[in-house]
């Protein structure tokens, strides 16, 4: 009878050492979530909603990990005005920043569409900008530079480094 006794706490110690080298992993998943839908209002009113294929929440840090495919819908009064999507995204929710990573692409509801390697939206100025290189197409002109930055209807825009086929009217 001591025997057994003993070998059940020989097995416990080392099944306790087991758990605590597990529980002491330095960064690990503590929400895991497919299939997800985010909103953002203000005062009440739809600003952003975010459709995710993966969302993932580590324990170390305040980055929200998205990945299988992003999108981000921009709203004014309940209706649609631009659009970004991407293959992953980064939420910094300390910064209150969204950064879209790999094929990004944002297109307002009429002609312009924008390809970079990464955009950033703060939530608390509306701005999406990179000083990555962009490719801005519409139904007359391509335009490339390196940098960018919009309000999230896509509406005024500035770029650096500006190149391209150009269209503009004069006015006298």
């Amino acid at each position: 009878m001591t025997r057994f006794l003993l070998l059940i706490l020989i097995f416990s110690c080392n099944n306790e050492n087991t758990v605590k080298d597990f529980s002491t992993h330095d960064n690990y998943t503590v929400e895991t979530t497919t299939n997800a839908s985010i909103t953002h209002t203000i005062n009440g009113k739809l600003k952003a909603k975010i459709d995710v294929g993966k969302m993932e929440r580590f324990n170390k840090n305040q980055i929200i990990y998205l990945s299988d495919g992003v999108k981000l819908n921009f709203y004014n009064n309940n209706i649609v005005t631009s659009t970004l999507t991407s293959e992953k995204a980064e939420i910094d929710e300390e910064n209150n920043l969204l950064k879209a990573l790999v094929n990004v692409t944002l297109t307002d509801k009429v002609e312009k569409i924008l390809n970079s390697s990464s955009l950033v939206w703060d939530r608390n100025s509306d701005d999406v900008y990179t000083n990555e290189n962009v490719t801005i197409k519409t139904n007359d002109e391509v335009i490339y530079g390196s940098g960018f930055k919009s309000d999230s209807k896509f509406e005024k825009y500035y770029i650096n480094d500006v190149k391209g086929n150009i269209s503009f009217n004069v006015k006298n």
